[in-house]
């Protein structure tokens, strides 16, 4: 057996015995170098010791970097007379190797005559599990640079090897190999669109959708990837028949980079309505006017379209607004309002997505009385700056799942029915929301859409189907997933950790939510409903008093949550000023019997004791503390205690 030079990983020479063998690590690494050169030019002629030296060296001292050779050379051919072979042949002015002394992992990127496609992606699959000199350390600015080009390198004959082989993929056997060369190109890569796709139909094939999350939200990501994989479609639908057990599906459809030239679609259209509001004197007048200024300052972008002021005060004057922006194919409204709060007027601003009525981004502006006046043109370049940011990144985010116009028509219309929450409804929005699957099978916002069906069905259903939840946390994770940078995703799977009683779990998605989302009202209150039940109140109330600030006409739930929130802190009173303030106060009965109760009015608390009782007349309080997930004990016993004074 020959001797093996072992360069991924850690570089060693290793004996017939399997032992390693020292050798100058110099010595070993000039091997590499000279080794790639003979494969990749075909060259076999000496290399000048010169230019040996100054890529092993960095020094501007040729004499002293030749006095570094000259010590190599001779500690080389010291260990060579000790081995009985040479690896490396010396002259007076060069160097060369010598490849049939010694075998090597460099040596088998070489494509052997008959190797299959499948057969060169396992190999390299196989070289390639570590980096290439990964151990080497302290080494010249040339070697460094060069290592690095061989890194890049490498990858992309994996890439290509990977595209050659799939096609040629059949068995389960194949796609694991898929897997593993997709896996190995990911850590690289991982902003690879169709990278990421493999992955994500392997690890749904195998029930491991929980696993690819992580693995993709905690992957670094970079502005671009280095790699452009741009993979066959025809390729990749094949495999997917492999990963679906080899059953064929309309859902196999994939955006996927197919080299054709798209034509771009209209672009997004943004109307800005004037503020309303009581507020008498000139902050009516100005503030018009500053809106007018920030719509005549976003006319000059090319990546929007505006609605010119005439029309956008109608829409704002009309009863159906909805209607009207619907109408005129509206895809942007820029919200304002006039708001005084102890006498500090301001103009409050929110950029809504009329499709889903999401708050992308929201701000306030002060008015104070000449501050307007003098900065007028400031504030409105600064909103039409914001505007024109958030509608690119918000558009940008859009392609990725609008591609299919009949997928986003159905998600459309599952997302305005899950707004009614009744079963009914909530049925048909799941119908809506697997029709836009059936299109587009990786569609993010439908799978999100699919985990809420199942959460709200689980909350109308008394809570009895424990499976409702284990579907809307498999949803949410496979929204995660398929578009990491979503907040709906991760907003879902907080609430269904929340109901399934992993809070920390539940914190941890719904944080992610408002980081990717900072203005998503619904996702913030589901963040602050979290909190409560992970026995931080102080932090929830904060939370959900920013939630209401963005959406001021206030949901139900979220004046639940605040009502929960200040029950927990002992701020009895200015809980059942929340529950005053819903529109059906039935859902928070047993909350107000509780407030009533520790605020000492058993009177009221004995009222609403029986208004539970006669929806739920076999409810009781330690079985119902059981269930509910609260993170400390003192919350559980401060229900309790309010609970049974009230009569329970």
């Amino acid at each position: 057996m020959k001797l093996r030079l072992e360069s991924f990983g850690e570089l060693r020479l290793i004996d017939p015995a399997g032992k390693p063998a020292a050798f100058p690590e110099k010595g070993l690494l000039a091997i590499c170098y000279l080794l790639d050169r003979d494969l990749r030019e075909g060259a076999g002629s000496e290399f000048p010791r010169s230019a040996l030296a100054r890529f092993l060296w960095d020094s501007h001292d040729n004499s002293d970097i030749m006095a570094n050779l000259r010590k190599t050379i001779s500690r080389v051919q010291a260990r060579q007379t000790q081995l009985g072979t040479e690896l490396l042949i010396f002259s007076a002015t060069g160097v060369r190797v010598r490849p049939d002394a010694f075998a090597g992992d460099l040596s088998e990127l070489v494509n052997p005559d008959g190797d299959d496609a499948l057969g060169k992606l396992r190999r390299l699959v196989t070289i390639f599990r570590q980096d290439f000199l990964a151990g080497l350390a302290d080494q010249s600015v040339g070697t460094r640079q060069w290592i690095a080009g061989q890194r890049d390198r490498h990858m992309a004959i994996l890439v290509d090897a990977l595209k050659t082989a799939l096609p040629a993929a059949r068995s389960r056997e194949d796609v694991s190999l898929i897997k593993e060369a997709a896996l190995r190109i990911f850590r690289e890569a991982p902003d690879d669109e169709n990278i990421r796709r493999i992955l994500l139909e392997a690890y749904e094939s195998e029930g491991q959708l929980e696993k690819a999350r992580r693995l993709f939200e905690t992957s670094k990501h970079q502005p671009g990837s280095k790699f452009d994989i741009g993979l066959d479609v025809q390729a990749l639908a094949e495999v997917r028949k492999i990963f679906a057990g080899g059953q064929s599906s309309q859902s196999a459809a994939m955006p996927l980079s197919d080299g054709e030239v798209r034509v771009p679609g209209p672009l997004p259209r943004l109307v800005l309505l004037p503020p309303g509001g009581t507020d008498a004197g000139a902050s009516p007048m100005l503030s018009e006017a500053l809106i007018e200024d920030v719509t005549i300052g976003l006319c000059a972008l090319n990546t929007v379209s505006v609605v010119a002021p005439h029309t956008a005060a109608r829409i704002a004057r009309n009863a159906d607004r909805t209607d009207l922006i619907l109408r005129h194919s509206i895809t942007y409204v820029l919200d304002t309002r006039l708001t005084d709060r102890a006498g500090n007027r301001a103009l409050f601003v929110q950029l809504i997505h009329a499709g889903s009525d999401e708050v992308i981004w929201a701000e306030r502006f002060s008015l104070e009385k000449y501050e307007l006046i003098s900065h007028r043109r400031d504030i409105a370049r600064q909103i039409a700056r914001e505007l024109a940011g958030q509608v690119r990144r918000h558009e940008t985010m859009r392609d990725s799942f609008e591609g299919n116009s009949a997928a986003y028509h159905s998600y459309l219309i599952g997302l305005r029915d899950i707004k009614r929450l009744a079963l009914p409804d909530v049925r048909r929005s799941r119908k809506a929301f697997r029709e836009a699957l059936q299109h587009s099978a990786h569609f993010a916002p439908a799978l999100s859409g699919l985990s809420r069906t199942f959460l709200v069905e689980w909350l109308l259903t008394a809570r009895g189907d424990s499976e409702l939840l284990g579907l809307a946390e498999e949803y949410a994770n496979r929204a995660i997933v398929a578009d990491p940078s979503l907040a709906a995703g991760f907003r879902e799977l907080g609430v269904a950790k929340l109901y399934l009683g992993d809070l920390d779990e539940s914190v941890v998605a719904l944080k992610r939510a408002e980081e990717l989302s900072p203005h998503y009202a619904d996702g913030i209150a589901s963040y602050a409903d979290t909190l409560v039940h992970a026995s931080r109140p102080a932090e929830a109330l904060a939370k959900i008093e920013r939630a209401i600030s963005l959406n001021p006409l206030t949901p139900t739930d979220y004046l639940w949550t605040a009502a929960g929130a200040n029950f927990a802190l002992g701020h009895y009173a200015e809980a059942l000023e929340k529950i005053t303030a819903m529109d059906d106060r039935t859902p928070a009965d047993r909350l107000s019997a509780a407030c009533w109760a520790m605020l000492g009015d058993m009177k009221n608390a004995r009222i609403y004791m029986r208004k539970v009782r006669e929806i739920y007349p076999d409810f009781d309080v330690d079985k119902w503390l059981s269930v509910v997930p609260f993170k400390e004990q003192w919350q559980k016993e401060q229900y309790r205690e309010a609970l049974r004074r009230a009569g329970f």
